[in-house]
């Protein structure tokens, strides 16, 4: 398992950071030093790493830096899939710190840990309401612990919807009922944001594979949709209805705001700037208010406001420079001065490095092949490509643009790409979606 921010300090090496786990904590020069050197060791896979981080779960202190540096430390190890650890992480449940105790839980199911003492203790733990009792039951699920069947049906009466939302996928998983997912239904639409995006990968952890429609209209980010039908459906390879599946991947990289059913509503009709700002609001149903609103208005009177908001701060928030990115090219009315404006800032968007707006460049893409079709040739040779485009997105984007375009896929130069990814994509969406365009083209 990768991560987008694992390497943030390249200039830590292995060594470096092994050594300053071995000293005292006075000895420190930074109190975020363990922290650091801890994080630092998932990008050094090895014996020595995994020793150093052992030894470190070990050190007694009450000190809240280390006691912070071992949480990750238990994490990393579970990342690195270090398995003569499980014991030394398992005596962390005993732990007064509940967040300790949450990571500890996740990482024995990662390490699928086999010690029933460690289970049975997780059994208990779940009657401590103090306890993160929503990661303990997926824990104990992932783990198929049949033992805790009982426990987990008494928090089906939990106050907390993410609680009741990881037993009834638990209990589906681990007895085979099923008669409650019917509620996952209704928690995707929760008024609490972390709720809905809890009641996704409940979704996924119970195997609902017939709630995705209700999962492609919640109102939480494209990100925990798309999960949810990878998740659910890529097991299934050929077995599922694969021209269904593209369909609603092709759906969901489009992101149309008005599929989405949002939970909010405007009393009274909005100031076009108000409904700007409202593609920053951290809960994605009033984002997706604010788009369905804003492709109503003229272009003319919505751009000074999107221009401004652009300058000032939408650039640099990866929230509202995604839906930006989308609604510049789900409105088709822009004049050619404003064209110019876009066509620099979609380019701009899709050679973005920055990790945090990574979902940002396909709809960039997607956005700027609708704007401007006939510039996309030099684009598309890189984005059919695995080695030059690692983000399967952006390469099936680039197969839905030539899908779109059947002049890019009758041309022999992407024919040779659209073969060879239709054969040895890694990615099985990216593979399917290839093979579609060249059975089309």
């Amino acid at each position: 398992m990768s991560g987008l921010f694992d390497n943030i300090h390249p200039g830590l090496g292995r060594d470096d950071a092994i050594e300053i786990l071995a000293k005292d904590f006075a000895e420190l020069e930074n109190q975020c030093d363990y922290y650091m050197a801890v994080s630092q060791l998932i990008n050094f896979p090895c014996q020595e790493s995994s020793e150093a981080l052992i030894f470190f779960l070990q050190k007694d202190s009450d000190d809240n830096p280390v006691r912070l540096a071992q949480r990750k430390a238990v994490e990393v190890l579970a990342r690195l899939k270090v398995d003569h650890a499980q014991l030394t992480i398992a005596q962390f449940l005993n732990s007064s710190d509940v967040y300790m105790v949450e990571n500890v839980a996740w990482a024995l199911a990662e390490l699928n840990c086999q010690d029933d003492e460690s289970k049975q203790l997780m059994i208990q733990l779940l009657d401590d309401p103090n306890q993160n009792q929503r990661v303990l039951i997926q824990s104990l699920s992932k783990l198929f612990v049949l033992e805790a069947v009982p426990t987990v049906l008494s928090l089906l009466k939990s106050d907390r919807t993410p609680v009741r939302g990881a037993a009834i996928a638990a209990i589906a998983r681990l007895s085979g009922d099923r008669s409650c997912l019917d509620q996952l239904s209704d928690f995707l639409f929760c008024a609490n944001q972390m709720d809905r995006q809890s009641a996704v990968q409940d979704v996924i952890d119970a195997g609902a594979n017939d709630l995705i429609p209700s999962v492609l209209k919640a109102p939480v980010s494209p990100v925990f949709r798309l999960r949810a039908v990878r998740s659910l459906w890529e097991p299934l390879g050929e077995s599922h209805d694969i021209e269904r599946t593209l369909s609603v991947v092709d759906q969901l990289l489009y992101d149309d705001p008005r599929n989405i059913v949002v939970l909010h509503q405007y009393e009274e009709p909005m100031p076009i700037e108000l409904l700007v700002e409202g593609l920053f609001h951290p809960d994605f149903s009033r984002c997706y208010l604010a788009m369905q609103s804003l492709l109503v208005v003229d272009p003319v009177e919505l751009w000074p406001h999107l221009e401004r908001s652009w300058l000032s701060r939408a650039h640099n928030d990866y929230g509202a420079h995604y839906f930006m990115m989308n609604l510049f090219g789900l409105i088709h009315q822009w004049d050619s001065k404003k064209l110019d404006i876009i066509y620099e800032i979609l380019l701009q968007a899709i050679s973005d490095q920055r990790p945090q707006f990574k979902k940002s460049v396909p709809v960039a893409f997607l956005s700027y092949a609708k704007l401007f079709p006939d510039d996309c040739d030099s684009l598309i040779g890189s984005w059919l490509s695995h080695s030059q485009t690692p983000f399967w997105q952006c390469r099936y984007a680039a197969l839905m643009v030539s899908q779109d375009n059947q002049s890019f896929s009758q041309t022999k130069q992407y024919r040779d790409s659209l073969n060879l990814l239709a054969k040895h994509d890694p990615d099985c969406f990216v593979r399917a979606k290839a093979q579609a365009v060249l059975l089309n083209a």
